[in-house]
């Protein structure tokens, strides 16, 4: 049986999508394709974070659906749970599965492939593995569909990331990257112990080989003085000279925290963070940023900028501008406010008209070029442990930095970490040569 995968969305329904993959093909007579239209079975797990995201998984379900009306379809994710019905009249034979049956989906289509595994052992197409260790949301940001569709709080136990983590690391990969739909929220338990997210990830540090720990989203407010800490200590690892003793937390492994941080703050203005229901106003934002800096300087930090929310003014827009601008951002996740029927803000009064919110968000686009090329430029001359891409486009080997700078490099150095010294930049891109 042939089994075509197709992920939507975030880190973590890759991550989903990667251990349903593994559990699908461990029956013996399967075996993956990248051609949807000679697969047997089809698996698209969705994304509904904004309506482009809908609109890009219904596309693909009824593309399948009309070119291979033979194959077995399963819908999955955030968009089954949410747009059943439109997914139903695109592929009335589609099987739809909710987030909270993915585990059992093998099982429901007949794979003889045992007993529920949560590991994973290799991330397929990449060369950076992603690693789930919380799922759920139940905060009530009024824009966003996500609690609704993974409301259930829930955490890994931290001796189970740490066994995965560690079969990850055996099979070749030295960049995890952790990932949750709220990590901050993280609180795993072990025969009695619990561990938050600083104390998982000091756990991970403590595996023995030369690798890093990179941290998708949190929020500002997950940003404690004991994350502050471990960045000050393990920030400088990627910097280091070669044959320098690796960083541990604890001491006594050789894992390393990557100086990079995604801090979606959403707006720089603080009206508009209180209509968004964020428990944050952009002043203690500004304060928060402020203590990172001092704490951890060599750190980039990345963040998410909605435009044209509902009510936004000329002048809100112009506040949160100026706020990102001068806060010292690595680069910016641009979007345009998504109505979402059956939230609060979908009732909103005032919506934004969509021709102010498209030239808002050309602005604060405009502002993430000149950033990212300032990033860019700013590495020039220094040396980066660096991790090589999977799929680079055409000839070219592009990598990625400790603090998640894209690098163009003289030649492919293979697998795991590499020192790279950066020569140049053009755009947002750096150019290095390796370095033995």
């Amino acid at each position: 049986m042939k089994i075509f995968f197709k992920t939507f969305g975030c880190r973590v329904n890759q991550y989903e999508t990667e251990a349903l993959r593994e559990r699908l093909l461990a029956d013996g007579g399967s075996g993956a394709t990248d051609d949807y239209e000679s697969a047997d079975l089809c698996v698209i797990n969705t994304c509904a974070i904004t309506g482009e995201a809908d609109k890009d998984a219904l596309r693909m379900v009824r593309r399948i659906a009309r070119r291979n009306p033979g194959a077995r379809l399963v819908v999955t994710g955030c968009c089954a749970e949410r747009d059943a019905e439109r997914i139903r009249a695109a592929a009335p034979e589609a099987i739809l599965c909710a987030n909270a049956g993915k585990e059992e989906l093998p099982r429901l289509l007949g794979f003889a492939c045992g007993p529920g595994v949560r590991r994973i052992r290799r991330f397929d197409g990449h060369s950076r593995a992603f690693l789930k260790v919380q799922d759920g949301c139940d905060m009530a940001c009024t824009y966003c569909v996500v609690p609704s569709v993974r409301p259930a709080l829930s955490c890994r136990p931290w001796e189970e990331v740490r066994g995965e983590a560690a079969g990850l690391l055996a099979a070749g990969y030295r960049e995890l990257v952790l990932c949750g739909i709220r990590m901050g929220r993280y609180l795993g338990e072990e025969a009695g112990r619990r561990a938050d997210l600083v104390g998982l990830i000091e756990r991970l540090l403590d595996l023995p080989e030369d690798f890093r720990i990179r941290l998708s989203s949190l929020e500002i407010t997950d940003v404690t003085p004991r994350l502050l800490a471990l960045l000050q200590a393990g920030g400088g690892h990627g910097a280091a000279a070669p044959g320098a003793a690796p960083f541990s937390s604890r001491g006594g492994g050789g894992g390393c925290l990557a100086p990079s941080l995604h801090l979606p703050l959403q707006s720089g203005s603080s009206s508009v963070l209180e209509r968004m229901g964020r428990w944050y106003s952009a002043e203690l934002a500004a304060r928060r940023l402020a203590e990172l800096r001092s704490a951890c300087p060599g750190t980039a930090v990345f963040t998410d900028v909605m435009v044209g929310f509902p009510g936004e003014t000329d002048g809100e827009a112009e506040e949160s501008f100026r706020f990102v601008r001068d806060a010292g951002f690595s680069g910016l996740h641009v979007f345009r406010y998504s109505r979402r029927e059956g939230t609060p803000a979908a009732a909103y009064p005032d919506q934004v008209p969509a021709a102010a919110a498209w030239e808002r968000a050309e602005r604060m686009r405009a502002l993430d070029r000149e950033l990212r090329e300032g990033f860019a430029a700013a590495a020039v001359g220094s040396r980066r442990r660096v991790v090589v891409e999977e799929g680079s486009p055409g000839s070219r080997t592009e990598a990625l930095t400790d603090h998640f700078l894209k690098v163009v490099l003289d030649r492919d150095p293979g697998p795991g970490l590499h020192w790279a010294r950066i020569g140049r930049s053009e755009g947002p891109l750096a150019f290095g040569q390796i370095e033995a």
